[in-house]
């Protein structure tokens, strides 16, 4: 992962808001990030070792949430197209797997935003 670039983030610096275009994932290595819906309400809080921004693998993907560091979190930043190029790398019936897994895990962060 040498090839990904480090970001640090101030608490209550925002990351990306909801309705951005999703181009970049992000693995959280130290800090918390939040979850926030459309009226800005947190709905879950993440924090080292976990992932966010999962909508850059999906093309054309929008952003569902906004993000915001809780706290000074530093983050590996992906682009869309270094995931993309992670996969094509692999098996054929993995990327539609995969893509659907991104939209199922999608659907459950907007239940738990309240936002249908």
């Amino acid at each position: 992962m040498n090839e990904f670039i480090s970001v640090t983030y101030q608490a209550g610096e925002r990351i990306f808001n909801a309705g951005d275009l999703a181009d970049q994932l992000f693995f959280i290595q130290q800090g918390k990030v939040g979850l926030l819906n459309a009226e800005g309400k947190l709905f879950t809080t993440l924090s080292a070792g976990e992932s966010f921004g999962e909508q850059a693998f999906l093309s054309g993907g929008i952003r569902g949430a906004s993000a915001q560091a809780i706290e000074e979190v530093t983050c590996l930043k992906i682009s869309s197209e270094q995931a993309n190029q992670m996969m094509a790398g692999t098996s054929p019936l993995l990327v539609p797997v995969f893509e659907a897994l991104l939209l199922q895990l999608n659907m459950n962060n907007v239940l738990r935003a309240g936002s249908v």
